[in-house]
């Protein structure tokens, strides 16, 4: 089966590639737009860009399922939550969605996320490395690399590629 990315950043593809390791698939990235904001600032936007990145994926490839990744914001209660939300889409129009773990940001990122900066410079600003989204994100950083970005993005492509052989299945 041949399976898709909607993305070159290597961290997405890796997460699928891990996320699928013993399946008999084959795997290829193709870059796809996720048509929200560069850093989504909601749940609902963050899904959305998950979505248009497996649906343009699958309609540009010849991959039985595409995914799609995103990784958000979201502000709730006062404080700041970093929220990633996958999708697979397949030659059906059949779209599973998924989340993963929400990891709460200091405080002291709130007033510069609201007002538009963005995490990835932020991150670069407050522990000096360059980038961190392509690394080990903001995941991997506040909890000492126990779960990395990767990691909880495998998590989420597992779930999406159950709940697909599940309902394929049945």
């Amino acid at each position: 089966m041949i399976v898709a990315v909607g993305s070159t950043n290597q961290v997405k593809v890796d997460a699928v590639a891990h996320g699928l390791q013993g399946e008999a698939i084959t795997l290829i990235s193709h870059p796809a737009a996720s048509l929200v904001r560069d850093q989504p600032l909601s749940d609902e936007e963050t899904l959305q860009g998950a979505i248009n990145r497996a649906k343009e994926c699958l309609d540009k490839t010849h991959a039985a399922v595409a995914f799609g990744l995103e990784g958000g914001l979201i502000f709730m209660n006062d404080q700041v939550y970093l929220c990633h939300w996958g999708a697979l889409v397949d030659r059906n129009d059949n779209l599973h969605i998924s989340n993963s773990p929400l990891l709460r940001l200091p405080q002291e990122y709130r007033d510069g996320l609201l007002n538009g900066q963005n995490l990835d410079d932020m991150m670069a600003h407050f522990t000096g490395i360059a980038n961190i989204g392509k690394k080990e994100g903001a995941m991997g950083y506040f909890t000492q690399n126990r779960l990395t970005r990767s990691q909880v993005l495998a998590q989420t492509v597992k779930v999406l590629f159950g709940q697909y052989c599940y309902y394929k299945a049945n």
